[in-house]
């Protein structure tokens, strides 16, 4: 009977490489996408700065309509928004005026509403959120995670 352990050890080291590759093809692709992801996420955040810059000079135009929070405030609470989604998951609507009112942006949810919800839909058009089947909203990240699954 023939020993074939040298064998077995040469396969097991070429799979082992194999792995070793597929580790770091993957890292690869999850750099290349945090890249993308930061990249977009600086675009969008210019363009909201510049909606808010027009959206002061409106208010100093028109001079009768309060703006409800400052512009600098609504890329702040844009951020929290998207940090919290990140970090906890899909959020209704409700749970992100909430959040609002709890963080000090509004005084009220009455308030925060007629703000919140212009914001939420200028988020899902630029992508920085999406909106589920339930009316919840979650990262862009879940959205795309799922669509990869559906694919493989």
């Amino acid at each position: 009977m023939r020993d074939i352990r040298s064998d077995l050890q040469e396969r097991a080291n070429l799979i082992d490489e194999q792995m070793r590759a597929a580790y770091a093809h993957f890292d690869k692709f999850v750099e290349q996408a945090q890249r993308d992801r930061d990249a977009r996420i600086a675009d969008l955040k210019s363009g909201l700065a510049m909606i808010t810059k027009f959206m002061d000079f409106e208010q100093r135009y028109i001079g009768n309509v309060p703006l409800a929070a400052p512009s600098s405030s609504l890329i702040s609470l844009a951020d929290l928004f998207v940090r919290k989604l990140n970090e906890v998951g899909p959020i209704s609507k409700e749970d992100l005026i909430d959040l609002a009112v709890k963080e000090g942006y509004f005084p009220d949810a009455e308030k925060a509403l007629q703000v919140v919800h212009p914001m939420l839909v200028n988020m899902l058009r630029s992508e920085q959120i999406r909106e589920l089947p339930n009316g919840t909203f979650a990262p862009p990240i879940l959205s795309q995670a799922m669509k990869l699954r559906r694919v493989m």
